[in-house]
């Protein structure tokens, strides 16, 4: 299966931005140094015509490391073309070779079809294996629990989630 991936102009000034520090006759910038600032940053990766997931943010700081800092980061995913969950942060990272985001504050996500609500700190989204990571402490709320636990790995529906040091709550 082969998947595509879409970036609203995010990779292109990346490599206008590094062709432009190599042709300078100053020294390239530290790596770190923001090289563009990018809002309303929106990027997807579909694959045969179905988007997979969607990355918006009201802000994006591009720099040479290889990495964009995101402002509100919104994360958009899909199963076979129908909206699965949203991944919500006031912040994050997003590495711009593979495109794994790494979300921070306030990380909330809403599963719609399992009527589950994630809640931590932080959270590590892997593109090439569309998992979330943490070693942060979770909530996960659905309507007839409360799960708390300490380190988590789960897909991005919350369909198959492994919860480490747990602590449950049944209503």
């Amino acid at each position: 299966m082969a998947a595509a991936q879409e970036v609203t102009g995010a990779r292109l000034l990346i490599g206008l931005a590094a062709l432009a520090c190599a042709c300078s006759a100053g020294s390239a910038p530290p790596a770190g140094e923001v090289l563009q600032v990018m809002e309303d940053f929106t990027m997807s990766q579909t694959a045969e015509g179905q988007h997979l997931w969607q990355l918006k943010a009201r802000k994006a700081d591009i720099s040479l490391d290889g990495a964009a800092r995101i402002t509100e980061p919104e994360l958009l995913f899909y199963r076979k073309g129908v909206h699965a969950s949203t991944a919500r942060a006031r912040k994050g990272t997003v590495q711009t070779g593979s495109n794994d985001v790494a979300l921070e504050e306030d990380v909330v996500i809403v599963a719609h079809a399992e009527k589950t609500t994630l809640h931590t700190t932080r959270l590590d989204y892997s593109t090439k294996d569309r998992r979330f990571r943490t070693n942060e402490e979770v909530l996960i709320v659905r309507p007839d629990a409360r799960i708390k636990g300490k380190g988590m790995e789960a897909d991005e529906a919350l369909t198959d989630i492994t919860l480490y040091k747990q602590e449950t709550v049944l209503k």
